[in-house]
């Protein structure tokens, strides 16, 4: 699994800024989902709406310590002193790392009014000059050492649970989903056209709603404690099961939930009296065959498919006994 450290990382190269790299890291904790968290800490970047004022990223932090800490009754004085004793310690933390908590001190920008908005381009030139993603990473050890270390040594690691989809606004989570997943994932495949084309045809809500209610498929969450980390689809056919879908978001591929997603197929299908599983995947997609073949899958032939539209599919048909 990422570590915090790791996650804040990825989401600052993914073009979020310090603030809400940092905050969203932790946002699991307070069971907040990370699109409330990114709106949240989004005015912070750049020293507070690129004013150059207070470091994104002690921003961040300073949010996780309300989040933690916060008086909630406007008479708590011992609550609202334990507050900001806590943010003084972090910030002190912060300063004994970098020898500020000033944004343009630390990227040695002269003392001037900072009045220009327009945010600068992600390019690898803005990355290779900017200090920030160690300031990030500094940001989130602090928040760990200094004021979750308890916390964090006593929580249970977040279990998988794959649950059956019920009800809509669960079916259109896996929607918005398979359009994330699907746009991150086969542009080295497929051209923008047919992905857009594929997600609406197949994957959008209604279409997942009608393959539900008419043609026999049904589709399950994959849940990382409370996090929506990817999602399937099957349907039986006579006494065997297809695997239409099955798909994790980037982060969580290569750590072995993928196996435990397929021992929970591998066990669906035989409950529900099938002794063969099979799945189509573009024959160019070749980290995926990989995994599908250390499951046991097998390619038993090739088929291109007209999808309508000038798109073809052009598949390996895989499949296992059970």
């Amino acid at each position: 699994m990422e570590s915090r450290k790791e996650i804040a990382v990825r989401l600052f190269n993914e073009g979020y800024n310090c603030s809400q790299s940092v905050f969203a890291a932790f946002a699991d904790l307070y069971d907040m989902s990370q699109e409330t968290a990114l709106r949240i800490s989004s005015s912070f970047g750049g020293g507070m709406g690129r004013m150059r004022e207070v470091c994104g990223a002690v921003s961040g932090m300073l949010l996780v310590a309300g989040l933690e800490t916060g008086a909630v009754d406007g008479r708590d004085t011992k609550g609202k002193l334990h507050n900001y004793e806590v943010v003084q310690q972090l910030a002190g933390e912060y300063r004994k790392k970098n020898g500020s908590i000033i944004c343009r001190e630390l990227l040695g920008l002269e003392k001037k009014e900072f009045n220009d908005p327009v945010p600068e381009a992600r390019t690898k030139e803005y990355y290779k000059k900017r200090p920030c993603v160690n300031l990030v990473e500094d940001a989130v050890e602090i928040v760990e050492e200094y004021l979750l270390k308890e916390k964090l040594l006593n929580m249970e690691p977040p279990k998988l649970a794959i649950r059956k989809v019920e009800q809509e606004k669960e079916l259109q989570e896996v929607a918005d989903l398979a359009t994330e997943i699907w746009h991150e994932f086969f542009p080295c495949i497929l051209t923008d056209e047919q992905i857009d084309y594929m997600v609406e045809k197949f994957q959008s809500e209604d279409a997942m709603q009608d393959q539900i209610t008419n043609q026999g498929y049904s589709y399950y969450q994959v849940r990382l404690g409370n996090c929506l980390i990817g999602y399937t689809g099957v349907k039986k056919e006579e006494k065997r099961l297809f695997l239409s879908k099955i798909y994790l978001k980037r982060e969580y591929r290569g750590k072995g939930l993928a196996s435990k997603v397929f021992r929970f197929l591998e066990d669906l299908g035989r409950n529900k009296g099938c002794n063969t599983m099979y799945l189509t995947v573009n024959r160019y997609n070749e980290n995926s065959i990989a995994v599908y073949k250390k499951r046991g899958m097998k390619v038993v032939k090739e088929q291109v498919t007209d999808i309508g539209n000038g798109f073809v599919m052009d598949d390996f048909v895989m499949e296992k006994g059970l």
